[in-house]
């Protein structure tokens, strides 16, 4: 092959891939619906996404011949009992159960109103909540105690059931109808302080 036919070839060539390739646009123009794809960016409308300031508790994952353990995740509502309450009956979000994070609360849980009576925060919610027993229970109070607890003016919390008082398990099983707080479940939410007050170093002379 002469020099001269090897050129043209090697011309022919690119020309054929040119014309292969994506035509670019003189200027910008909408995408058929049929041939848009998502983006890859999602909310969850059920749970919330896990954003803002406000907290909730779930349960961690579930670990055999572990205790239970409280997590606090975020929720972007206003820090009111009635919005973080509503948060938190929500249950987790697709990227917490991912995490294999969870809630001991049953589906169909409804909070019908919230006040505070004597400096107590008192919450009403369905009969849905009688359906559990043991340490579900437990840990079902447990994050209505401790989202609570995560208010601005944090107060003790009793909980009615459609307006009757009832009597719920602290962490160690023993049924109480006092209002409940965080002290009442200890161990459930690793604490960052350390359980000894930390030895002082000597002072040099």
């Amino acid at each position: 092959m002469t020099r001269v036919r090897m050129i043209t070839a090697v011309l022919a060539m690119f020309g054929l891939l040119g014309a292969c390739g994506i035509s670019s646009d003189s200027e910008p123009r909408d995408i058929a619906p049929a041939d848009q794809l998502p983006l890859g960016i999602g909310t969850d409308t059920g749970a919330g996404a896990a954003t803002g300031t406000a907290k909730v508790y779930l349960l961690g994952p579930e670990v055999l011949g572990q205790a239970t353990t409280l997590q606090a995740v975020a929720r972007d509502v206003n820090e009111t009992p009635t919005q973080l309450l509503t948060a938190l009956f929500a249950g987790p979000n697709s990227g917490e159960l991912d995490q294999q994070l969870r809630t001991a609360l049953p589906t169909g849980l409804s909070l019908l109103s919230t006040q505070v009576r004597a400096g107590v925060l008192v919450i009403d919610v369905s009969k849905d909540l009688q359906q559990l027993s043991g340490q579900a229970l437990i840990s079902a109070v447990a994050q209505i105690v401790f989202t609570c607890a995560e208010l601005s003016i944090a107060r003790p919390v009793k909980i009615l059931v459609e307006g009757a008082d009832q009597q719920w398990p602290r962490g160690n099983g023993e049924v109480q109808s006092e209002p409940l707080t965080v002290y009442d479940y200890p161990g459930l939410v690793q604490s960052a302080q350390p359980r000894y007050p930390a030895i002082p170093t000597p002072s040099q002379p």
